[in-house]
């Protein structure tokens, strides 16, 4: 589990530095970096995973850790997008005029923001890896070259995800449900889930309510939508 979650981030770093780099200014070297820490902690996973098997309470926690950060730069990343998309719907030009005026993106409360959420993470992802020799987790060699899978060809699916790491959506979950199950509401075709970045919309989707989802219709699709 969480390799799948350290991999689906890492390729939301990646295409947020392909994607963002003239617009981040100096904050993209700190998204480089919680990459680059990213990729070398991610060399750790295989041992942690099998001394969590074998019961170490140690690795386990340390598994947490990364899964719980990992869980947190997503959050940063998808918060940054809906901020700077409806800033960017207000005013198409806006960055162009910042350009014209010689100010910096990183004066924008958006990329402050990010930035000095960037600078928590840094501090939590160093800690993390400096208790890899406390907690005895060793890189496997072999894996030291990582590479991230582009996005659209790998991200977190329903089967990926531990019901038992799914907390804080009973709530939602239940109001779904009661939709789907609902008679007066069978032949809707499409039910949407809005809310901004970071809030487990996909998770509720693709987890919470999916199984209720197979029981009452012969066929599903999840889609997740941005606006532009």
């Amino acid at each position: 589990m969480a390799e799948t979650v350290v991999n689906f981030v890492l390729a939301k770093l990646g295409e947020m530095i392909v994607n963002e780099a003239q617009f981040l200014g100096e904050v993209g070297e700190k998204v480089k970096w919680v990459e680059t820490e990213l990729k070398r902690i991610k060399c750790y996973l295989t041992d942690a995973d099998s001394k969590q098997r074998k019961g170490d309470a140690r690795a386990e926690n340390w598994l947490n850790e990364l899964r719980n950060v990992a869980y947190r730069i997503e959050d940063a990343i998808d918060i940054f997008y809906v901020e700077i998309e409806d800033k960017r719907h207000k005013d198409h030009n806006f960055l162009e005029r910042l350009k014209r005026l010689g100010l910096k993106t990183t004066k924008l409360p958006v990329i402050h923001k990010l930035g000095t959420e960037l600078d928590g993470i840094k501090k939590v992802l160093e800690g993390i890896f400096e208790s890899t020799v406390h907690y005895q987790i060793n890189p496997l060699q072999e894996r030291g070259k990582v590479e991230t899978v582009p996005m659209p060809h790998r991200r977190a699916t329903y089967q990926d995800v531990d019901e038992t790491e799914v907390v804080g959506l009973d709530a939602d979950k239940n109001n779904v449900c009661k939709l789907i199950l609902n008679p007066e509401l069978r032949r809707r075709a499409i039910m949407t889930i809005v809310g901004a970045g970071g809030l487990g919309k996909t998770t509720l989707c693709t987890h919470g309510s999916a199984d209720y989802f197979r029981l009452s219709y012969d066929a599903l699709s999840f889609s997740a939508v941005q606006s532009h």
